[in-house]
C-alpha cells in the first residue's frame, strides 16, 4: 500500500510539475527589457514603421506599457510579436516590460505560430504577402535538407496561412522564379502590387511583334519589279493568263 501510495504522489508530482511548468511560459511576467532580443527570421517579416513606433511611444510615456498587449518571445527571448511595442519601450526608457515566453519544438513551429499571429491582427499589404510567401518557401526547404515532412508548404497550406487563394499562390510562385530583381524588389518595397508584377512578366512573355528588316525592303523591291513586269507584258499585249504562265 505504502508503494502504491508513492508512486501516486510521484505522478501527482510529475503532472503537478506540467502543469507548472506550462503555467509559468503562459503566464504574463514582467521581464528585464535586457533579456529579449531581436532575431533576425523574426523581425524581417514585418516592417516595423517608425511612425507606429513614435506613436506607441508617445502613448506609454502617458498610460505606461499596456499589459494586455505583453510581448510574445521564445524561452531565449527571441521576440515574436511585439517588435514596435519593444522599440517603444526601449527609445523612453521602460526597464521592465510584460512578457508571454512559448516553447517550440523548432524554429519553423515558432516561424508558423507568427505568421498566425500576424495574419491575426493586421491586413497584410502585397509586400509583407510575398515575404510571408519566401519565408514559408524557406522553411520549406529546411525542413526538405532535415528529411522532415513538407505537408505544410503545399500551395493549398500557403493559401489557408495567407489568406489568399491557390491560384493567388501560383501566381506568387511564377513571379518569384521569372520576375527579375528589379521587379522583385519593387514587390518587396511595395512600390507595385503582385497583380501587377506578374502582368509585367506575362507581357514580357508574349510574342513580339516581327520589325521591318533588310529582308522585307527587299521584297518590297521584288514585288515593284514584278508589277512593273506585269504592266510591260500587258502593253505587249499580253494576257493575265500568258504574264502569269510567264512568271
Amino acid at each position: 500500500m505504502k508503494i502504491f501510495n508513492k508512486k501516486l504522489s510521484t505522478s501527482f508530482e510529475v503532472v503537478k510539475q506540467n502543469l507548472q511548468n506550462k503555467f509559468d511560459s503562459e503566464r504574463i511576467q514582467m521581464v528585464e527589457i535586457l533579456n529579449l532580443k531581436f532575431d533576425k527570421d523574426f523581425k524581417e517579416l514585418f516592417a516595423q514603421e517608425p511612425e507606429k513606433v513614435e506613436r506607441i511611444a508617445h502613448d506609454m510615456k502617458e498610460h505606461g506599457f499596456d499589459k494586455s498587449q505583453p510581448i510574445i518571445a521564445t524561452k531565449d527571448g527571441s521576440i515574436l510579436d511585439g517588435n514596435s511595442r519593444f522599440m517603444a519601450a526601449n527609445q523612453i526608457g521602460i526597464k521592465y516590460v510584460p512578457v508571454v515566453y512559448k516553447d517550440f519544438a523548432d524554429k519553423n513551429e515558432a516561424l508558423k505560430y507568427e505568421l498566425h499571429l500576424q495574419l491575426d491582427s493586421r491586413n497584410l499589404s502585397d509586400s509583407e504577402v510575398f515575404a510571408m510567401f519566401k519565408k514559408l518557401e524557406e522553411m520549406k526547404q529546411n525542413a526538405k535538407s532535415e528529411g522532415k515532412s513538407t505537408e505544410d508548404f503545399t500551395d493549398a497550406k500557403f493559401a489557408e496561412q495567407l489568406n489568399k487563394s491557390e491560384r493567388q499562390i501560383q501566381k506568387i510562385r511564377e513571379l518569384s522564379k521569372k520576375a527579375d530583381e528589379q521587379t522583385l524588389d519593387k514587390v518587396a518595397s511595395g512600390e507595385i502590387t503582385i497583380n501587377q508584377a506578374y502582368s509585367e512578366i506575362k507581357k514580357a512573355e508574349q510574342p513580339k511583334e516581327t520589325k521591318p528588316n533588310e529582308n522585307s525592303s527587299i521584297n518590297k523591291s521584288e514585288f515593284f519589279k514584278g508589277v512593273k513586269f506585269a504592266l510591260d507584258e500587258l502593253a505587249k499585249g499580253k494576257t493575265a493568263e500568258e504574264i502569269l504562265a510567264s512568271l
